[in-house]
């Protein structure tokens, strides 16, 4: 997936000001692309919701969905990180799956508590990142063949570990990691003081916009602060209505702004808007690639951990088939989301909307009893359509 440029035609000026031009649009709380997808959540809603007469839109339902999308979104938003550097990860449901079979084995064989459980895991996804960034970096396979082997070789690892067997039960403390609510008055102090804190960062990005800029787009504003009061409104009108924010969402939060803070504010996060904008010019630029790309392959493997535990603690087990097209939904999340496949573009809350919005269809047929065989047809048609549309992007912006 690395960028291939012919010799002779590297512009490092140009490299920068579009890796700049990323950056500043990943800085953004609410980019128009994440406003489309907020646009089209609500129109999906409407029609599921008339569809299953009026049961889509119900908070038990809604609460459901963000709980079994948040998984998917956490490693969306990883995915996206590393395509933004130009690179790939095909191994991901195999990855969570085999993290999960270690949360599970160190509960249940072993007896270990939450925390050390977690942290332990959590470890073990950081060394996967680690020995694939190896052959990737080190050797120079392609990451698409690596996590490919990945893919193939971490679920054997899984299936010789376990012979292929479910490991059950967690204990109920674990479970309550994916599975527990924070109480319903805390929720919803907890989202105003989230409602006031992102207005208030994107009237600060449109005051310095417009006095550095000369943005006056008052239309644009007015949009961002509609959809945040529309997503803000639905999940105080969520958790008054069940039970609280589920403790899955609690980790989505905290995981995206924590990334989102590292892709917007960090030397790394600039670094790797550049180096997937243009590999060469980021050499020239001085920018240490093995490094960049080793933290970028163990952050994502630190997520395959915490992807791990919480899908463990949510079915309370570690099934053969957890994880399975994990990776799919990841890629067509984190791409839908507006990340490029070809590098150099993307932002970690549009990866999460983006997983958002697709667990909002895979939740929508299910509840019209759509077989999940069509169910398959729909989600391969999706991240077909979402690809094609990433392709016709990088053309029409001179990148294909």
């Amino acid at each position: 997936m690395k960028n291939q440029t012919l010799p002779g035609t590297v512009r490092p000026p140009a490299a920068a000001v579009s890796a700049g031009s990323a950056g500043r649009r990943a800085r953004q709380l609410i980019n128009p692309r994440t406003l489309t997808m907020v646009v089209v959540f609500v129109l999906l809603a409407i029609v599921f919701n008339v569809a299953s007469g009026d049961i889509f839109l119900t908070p038990r339902n809604l609460s459901l969905l963000l709980r079994q999308a948040s998984i998917v979104a956490l490693v969306a938003a990883g995915v996206s990180i590393l395509m933004i550097m130009g690179e790939i990860d095909l191994s991901i449901g195999s990855s969570v799956y085999l993290c999960g079979v270690v949360a599970a084995s160190l509960q249940i064989t072993h007896g270990l508590g939450v925390v050390p459980t977690i942290m332990l895991t959590i470890g073990v996804g950081i060394l996967m990142g680690l020995w694939q960034g190896l052959w990737v970096v080190t050797v120079g396979v392609p990451s698409f063949i690596v996590t490919l082997a990945g893919l193939l070789a971490f679920r054997g690892i899984g299936y010789y570990a376990t012979d292929a067997a479910t490991l059950a039960p967690v204990s109920m403390a674990f479970s309550a990691i994916s599975e527990g609510f924070v109480p319903v008055i805390a929720s919803i102090v907890a989202l105003v003081i989230a409602y006031l804190a992102a207005a208030a960062y994107i009237l600060r990005r449109h005051r310095v916009s417009r006095s550095h800029e000369g943005e006056t787009n008052t239309l644009r504003l007015a949009s961002k602060l509609g959809a945040l009061t529309v997503t803000v409104g639905l999940l105080i009108w969520v958790c008054a209505g069940f039970r609280g924010i589920p403790t899955a969402l609690i980790w989505v939060a905290v995981i995206g702004i924590v990334l989102w803070v590292v892709m917007t504010r960090t030397v790394f996060g600039r670094n790797a808007y550049l180096t997937g904008s243009n590999r060469e010019a980021a050499v020239l630029a001085g920018i240490p690639l093995a490094r960049q790309l080793y933290v970028g392959f163990m952050l994502m493997g630190g997520l395959y951990g915490i992807a791990g535990v919480l899908m463990t603690a949510r079915i309370g087990a570690s099934t053969p088939t957890t994880g399975m097209y994990m990776e799919l939904d990841a890629i067509a999340g984190a791409v839908i989301g507006g990340t490029a496949l070809k590098g150099g573009i993307g932002t970690i809350p549009g990866a999460i909307v983006g997983a958002i919005l697709l667990a909002t269809i895979d939740n929508g047929m299910s509840i019209l009893n759509i077989s999940s065989f069509i169910q398959l047809v729909i989600k391969g048609l999706v991240l077909l359509f979402a690809l094609a549309f990433d392709s016709f992007m990088s053309k029409r912006n001179g990148r294909g």
